[in-house]
């Protein structure tokens, strides 16, 4: 099948350190073509304009206002002009995939209708609940895209649930889809220190409320006074150097390890206790899915990140993205740390991680796009 992509979540030239949850997903079905237009929003007098890389990818620049400004307007442009781009480039899509719904899919629908094919949309729930809440007057084009794609694949339970509030129910198929991760083998849970073990891209580090967790480890070490927290990552000085004058307040307690080899992230979860990530807004977390195959338990913010796909309580712990219930939910962790270890063996033992791995997610992708053939 020849799939045209749109996302503003892929590596290009232009904005190279993007994730890589996109390109990964596209990775585990070869067998198909993948176009991929790879959007980024620049300055609103920009224009358009666009570079090869890849294997016949597209980089765009678009000009649009921030904030949302004429949203619909510009990115009509937008799909115009993919659609002329791919007709230069002699390339008939059989599907469009639009890996947003709040972005991606108003030009997605524009692109799979011009075609006259089914249209595919990836739903990733901070960026889409939050646009699509902030802009009510465009809530009737979304409802469009929401209710005529072909499938809606959202990241992950709380996302549809989420989106269905938002724009009613959907009449059509929706599987949720998880973001596959190259560290996908299981390492077995075992015993370790009372180690905290976050990891996240530093420029994030507020959305991330690394503040407030370090606040809650230290408010937590009164109950479990061995506690440390360690915070992989890096890509920021600025917030490095925010973080490590707060981390230089208590160095016995808290630490900044600086970016880590993503290989070397396993060994360093399975060394650790848990591994907390109370996020503002998280569209699924792709580092606690990891942790958890790694042997480690985790605690996240409800209604975000991997929330609605494991029992809470079992294996991770979903709490307020507050600083008593970050607190809580540490010392949690931490004083029953061999009973979460245990049921997370028994979880890995048993495949209930199995819809988080990289032949699973295949599986569910390829037989979306199947059932459009």
């Amino acid at each position: 099948m020849r799939i045209l992509h749109l996302s503003a979540d892929f590596p290009d030239p232009l904005v190279p350190a993007k994730t890589r949850a996109v390109a990964n997903l596209l990775d585990l079905v070869p067998e198909h073509e993948h176009r991929v237009w790879s959007l980024n929003r620049v300055g609103r007098r920009a224009g358009i304009s666009a570079l090869d890389f890849g294997p016949g990818h597209r980089a765009l620049a678009y000009g649009a206002p921030g904030k949302g400004l004429w949203l619909d307007t510009y990115l009509a442009r937008v799909a115009d002009f993919v659609l002329e781009d791919a007709a230069r480039a002699g390339f008939v899509p059989e599907a469009v995939h639009a890996h947003k719904l709040s972005v991606e899919g108003l030009v997605g629908r524009r692109v799979a209708e011009a075609h006259g094919v089914p249209l595919i949309v990836s739903s990733q729930g901070n960026t889409d609940l939050k646009i699509i809440s902030a802009r009510p007057d465009l809530r009737p084009r979304w409802r469009a895209v929401w209710q005529q794609a072909a499938v809606v694949l959202p990241f992950a339970p709380w996302t549809g649930e989420g989106l269905t509030r938002l724009l009613g129910p959907r009449t059509g198929a929706m599987h949720w889809l998880p973001c596959p991760t190259p560290a996908d083998t299981l390492h077995p849970p075992r015993e370790s220190e009372a180690v905290l073990t976050s990891a996240f891209h530093l420029a994030g580090h507020a959305n991330k409320n690394a503040a407030l967790l370090m606040r809650a480890t230290l408010a937590a070490a009164r109950q479990v006074p061995e506690v440390r927290l360690q915070i992989a990552g890096g890509g920021d000085a600025h917030a490095f150097a925010a973080l490590a004058r707060q981390a230089a307040e208590h160095p016995a307690r808290l630490s900044l390890l600086g970016p880590r080899a993503h290989a070397s992230m396993p060994a360093l979860f399975n060394a650790s206790a848990a591994m907390p990530l109370p996020s503002k807004r998280e569209s699924y977390g792709m580092a606690l899915v990891e942790a958890l195959m790694a042997g480690c338990p985790v605690l996240y913010s409800k209604g975000t990140a991997i929330d609605g796909y494991l029992e809470d309580g079992a294996v991770s712990l979903a709490v307020a993205p507050e600083e008593g219930a970050v607190t809580e939910g540490l010392v949690r962790l931490l004083r029953e740390n061999a009973a979460f270890k245990a049921r997370l063996a028994g979880l890995q033992e048993s495949g209930g991680l199995e819809r988080f791995r990289r032949r699973a997610i295949a599986a569910t992708y390829r037989d979306v796009l199947a059932a459009l053939g």
